[in-house]
């Protein structure tokens, strides 16, 4: 039997070659990239009632705080430790998920003022419910604010402002200074130590009061007296 029968042209075995080579780069690309689901961009930040609120919200606090949205609740709260192996991560992992509707800054330093939530229909399911009272709890053990609003077609402005007025920079301020008046301290929110009534001597702001930490320069908090 002549063997030269079954050999193939030279051209045919290297087009078999490339195309075991093709085949084979297409099998690793495949390969590496199994798992990854496409994604999709949404249209906005705010659902439209959440917008709304937005704009409402904007115009209660003016300029005496910085509204965030969609904050999530472990960039505000953290637990606290435990020798407990294995606490800490359980707690962490039920506030990873959740997030807050709206959080208002101190425009200076972006400290946290106060958490907002808008409560729209769902908030009237069982899960829901029981989501909500686990961050309410969660919030009172840190003594941070958290405010809710009902959702609906039309708010009042002064309303929305007189809820958040306790939590405001410049209500803040006339309430500290009140304070003073009648002979109450006022502490560092950095340090703990006493806060002290200063006149700014240089700069724009010469002749005006500020308040100024007494550790100064060890510690540099200092907070503007009116807005």
């Amino acid at each position: 039997m002549n063997l030269t029968l079954f050999k193939l042209p030279m051209w045919l075995a290297l087009l078999s070659l490339l195309i075991f080579i093709v085949i084979a780069l297409l099998s690793i690309k495949t390969r590496g990239r199994k798992g990854v689901h496409p994604y999709q961009r949404l249209n906005a930040l705010f659902t439209p009632a959440e917008h709304s609120f937005y704009g409402i919200l904007s115009q209660a606090i003016g300029d005496d705080a910085l509204i965030f949205g969609k904050v999530r609740v472990a960039d505000v709260l953290t637990p606290q430790k435990s020798t407990v192996k294995g606490v800490w991560q359980t707690a962490f992992n039920k506030i990873s998920a959740k997030h807050f509707d709206f959080v208002l800054c101190r425009k200076d330093d972006l400290s946290f003022l106060c958490a907002i939530e808008l409560d729209d229909r769902s908030h009237n399911r069982a899960k829901r419910q029981l989501r909500d009272a686990f961050l309410e709890e969660a919030c009172q053990s840190a003594a941070f604010p958290l405010i809710r609003f009902p959702a609906k077609s039309g708010y009042q402005i002064s309303d929305v402002r007189t809820a958040l007025n306790d939590y405001l920079t410049n209500s803040l301020v006339l309430s500290e200074i009140s304070d003073v008046k009648q002979g109450h301290k006022k502490s560092c929110p950095n340090c703990a130590s006493e806060m002290k009534l200063r006149v700014a001597k240089k700069g724009n702001s010469v002749g005006n009061e500020f308040w100024g930490c007494s550790a100064f320069p060890k510690c540099r908090h200092m907070e503007q007296m009116s807005a």
